[in-house]
């Protein structure tokens, strides 16, 4: 009997893609969105372009070496990613030019000093410009100049902060009045008197022998000073326990009109708030993620952010959807930012609306169905002027 041999799979590895013969821009990074727009960039205009996207960092290295290239490009959303892909490129290949995509400017100046041949470039901030010029245009250059149009509160603790505070203010007004009428005291001493029945301390000296309208009103006074406390103290503790991403006086103070409703707050959404804020611009960010990092940076930042869904009709009313300049959709889905155009629109039909879109066919097929209007190409934005800025130095 004869034995056969062990069957192998037919499936064998993919082969790491092949460099061209000629001198071409090498590009790394994470698959799709500005990778492939990039690429296609690279692709229309001509120039020679190899693609090493979703590479392990050995399979990179492989092509790095292998390759006749003439500049590299790292293309990818996340910093440490693209950090680890730079020194990577830089220690492989020295001598190539090296043009590399951050949001974070403190790490991009440190990446300049120690590779000369590092160039960084920031995609959020070439989308993040051209969408600050886009609400310009869309709302009327009225909206800028001015960075405070009155004041919106869009926090709920915050809410519940001043109406228990000012309900707490008017239970004490009814106090010193009554008191003044029924015991002849003068503001002074009706002010200590009634801050101690607000208080629920002790009434005013006298109060048991007072007249029964002065009781009836007084006890009803406290019973609904009680209710407030309660509720004030509630709000306090809310407020103080988490992030307080808005305020009532200062920068961060919701603006009430000709302002614009910024809705995603990553790493676009932070650079449009400032870009925004340097043209005298009053913003109001909408982040469905409390824990986002670029939340971190609006206090610093002066910029008033509320927590929420963007598309949803409350949230919108809330921060002043009415009156506001503008709607910028800036998350980085681009169906959800057509949800978000569609239900500002809805709630307003005349505003004027603003969307970052990454994928060409979805902003092509938006524009002609939806007229939403103006529709910004992230990815092919950032893409052609990453292919110039190559083209112009590699």
């Amino acid at each position: 009997m004869t034995q056969t041999p062990p069957q192998t799979s037919s499936q064998t590895p993919p082969e790491p893609p092949r460099a061209p013969s000629t001198g071409a821009v090498l590009v790394l990074g994470e698959g799709g969105g500005l990778g492939a727009a990039l690429l296609r960039r690279f692709e229309q205009s001509g120039s020679p372009a190899a693609s090493a996207l979703d590479l392990s960092d050995g399979r990179a290295a492989e092509m790095l070496r292998e390759g006749d290239w003439r500049a590299v490009a790292v293309v990818t959303r996340d910093d440490a990613h693209a950090l680890r892909l730079t020194l990577l490129s830089a220690h492989v290949r020295p001598d190539l030019p090296l043009w590399v995509t951050m949001f974070d400017h403190t790490v991009s100046r440190e990446l300049e000093h120690v590779a000369p041949k590092v160039h960084v470039l920031s995609p959020s901030e070439i989308v993040a410009g051209d969408l600050a010029e886009g609400c310009l245009a869309e709302a009327g250059e009225e909206i800028a100049g001015r960075r405070r149009h009155g004041v919106r509160i869009v926090d709920d603790a915050l809410r519940l902060l001043v109406l228990s505070s000012a309900g707490l203010f008017v239970a004490l007004v009814i106090e010193m009045v009554i008191t003044m009428i029924a015991f002849h005291h003068g503001l002074v001493d009706a002010f200590y008197f009634s801050t101690r029945s607000v208080a629920t301390v002790a009434g005013p000296p006298g109060a048991a022998e007072g007249p029964a309208w002065f009781k009836v009103v007084s006890a009803a006074n406290m019973v609904l000073a009680v209710a407030l406390v309660a509720i004030f103290t509630a709000a306090l503790v809310r407020r103080l326990s988490r992030r307080r991403l808005t305020t009532l006086v200062g920068p961060r103070a919701a603006p009430a009109r000709q302002h614009v409703v910024l809705v995603g707050f990553g790493q676009v959404g932070f650079r449009l708030a400032q870009a925004l804020k340097d043209r005298g611009v009053a913003v109001v960010a909408i982040e469905r993620d409390a824990e986002a990092p670029s939340i971190r940076l609006a206090k610093a930042a002066g910029i008033p952010v509320a927590i929420g869904r963007g598309d949803d009709r409350e949230i919108l009313q809330r921060v002043g959807i009415e009156r506001c300049g503008a709607v910028a959709a800036v998350t980085s889905d681009d169906l959800v930012n057509v949800a978000v155009g569609l239900a500002a629109e809805d709630l307003r039909p005349d505003v004027p609306i603003v969307l970052r879109l990454g994928d060409g066919e979805v902003a092509t097929e938006t524009d002609s169905l939806l007229h939403l209007g103006r529709i910004c190409d992230a990815h092919k934005l950032a893409a052609e002027t990453i292919q110039q800025a190559i083209e112009s130095v590699a």
